[in-house]
């Protein structure tokens, strides 16, 4: 136990300390899709890092802090692909959580910057630890409408599918939560974007996390330099099932 977490503490910090001077990948909101793609033939390092706090009616659950890290590649004026590594800090532990392949398709081309602009994405997510849960997939119908150069409304829908079945030693049955929102942008400035949203999730079937519905609202700051993006934000909970506090910044970096 110790080995894992002094090998996990090892790895964080690499991580860290290779993105820190990075830069990050555009989106204005914390937990909503937009429907942006890196440019055709393009690669960006982006990290996530968030912190789940407190839930009133569970105090017993300790608040974590995650890290997700990977690179997102461009295929085509349509298609992107992310690899990403996901850590999770507990009181007393930090282990490796996941990887996943995510795949968003864009259904009109990435320079059709304006108006409606639906995109899906996939993502498959296979745990690293038995903390981590059972191998997922996870699936989102995102639509933007509107304009980077005025207001961009964004709306997203989709499930998170959990499939034990995958993996011989974890019972359990499939679990499905849903999960979705609604979010607006606007430019201050040429190189600031205000935005809010709203996000929530509800349990739909089997054993999810988490077991109860919740919702969240809260304001962000999207900052783009050149090749370089940072967004930044709190949602805070609604509801006394949600976590207080869901801070939240992504950047990344344009190669």
């Amino acid at each position: 136990m110790v080995g894992r977490v002094r090998l996990a503490h090892g790895f964080a910090l690499g991580v860290l300390l290779l993105v820190s001077p990075a830069r990050a990948g555009r989106t204005s909101h914390l937990w909503l899709d937009e429907a942006q793609l890196v440019p055709e033939g393009g690669v960006e390092l982006e990290q996530w890092v968030w912190a789940y706090g407190r839930v009133p009616n569970k105090i017993d659950r300790p608040a974590s802090i995650w890290v997700w890290w990977g690179p997102v590649i461009s295929m085509s004026n349509h298609l992107e692909l992310a690899l990403p590594l996901q850590l999770a800090s507990f009181p007393g532990d930090l282990y490796l959580h996941s990887i996943s392949l995510s795949a968003r398709y864009r259904f009109v081309p990435r320079e059709q910057d304006e108006g409606w602009q639906p995109m899906l994405r996939l993502t498959y997510q296979q745990p690293l630890d038995r903390a981590a849960g059972p191998p997922a997939l996870e699936a989102a119908f995102v639509l933007a409408v509107g304009s980077l150069r005025t207001v961009l409304v964004t709306v997203n829908a989709g499930v998170f599918v959990g499939m034990p079945f995958l993996q011989s030693n974890l019972p359990g049955s499939v679990s499905v939560l849903g999960q979705g929102g609604v979010g607006v942008s606007f430019p201050v400035g040429r190189e600031l974007r205000l935005a809010a949203e709203a996000y929530g999730n509800l349990p739909i079937t089997g054993d999810t996390r988490p077991s109860v519905g919740q919702v969240y609202l809260g304001p962000s700051l999207a900052w783009t330099r050149g090749p370089f993006w940072i967004t930044f934000g709190c949602l805070f909970g609604l509801t006394s099932d949600s976590s207080r506090y869901y801070p939240r910044v992504l950047w990344a970096v344009a190669l």
